[in-house]
C-alpha cells in the first residue's frame, strides 16, 4: 500500500509525448522540482520548464500525479 506522501512523476523530455518516462514515488521521497531546476534523469543533466500537478479523486489508492517537462537546452 503506498504512503498518504506518494506521487506518480511523468517525466517528458523536449516535448514530444513518446518520450514520458512514469516513476512511482511509493514513499514521498522524491522531492517536486521546481521550474528552472536542472535535474539529473538518463545519466543527463535536463532542465525542468514547467511542473503540473494533478490531484486525482477516484479511487481508494489514487495517488497525485506530477507531470516534469524537462529540456536539454539548459541556457
Amino acid at each position: 500500500m503506498a504512503s498518504k506522501n506518494a506521487k506518480q512523476f511523468v517525466y517528458r523530455y523536449n516535448g514530444v509525448e513518446a518520450s514520458e518516462e512514469v516513476e512511482v514515488d511509493r514513499d514521498g521521497e522524491i522531492a517536486i522540482p521546481k521550474q528552472g531546476d536542472i535535474i539529473t534523469r538518463k545519466g543527463k543533466d535536463w532542465k525542468v520548464v514547467t511542473v503540473m500537478i494533478q490531484e486525482t479523486v477516484a479511487g481508494p489508492q489514487a495517488i497525485p500525479v506530477v507531470r516534469v517537462f524537462l529540456t536539454d537546452q539548459l541556457r
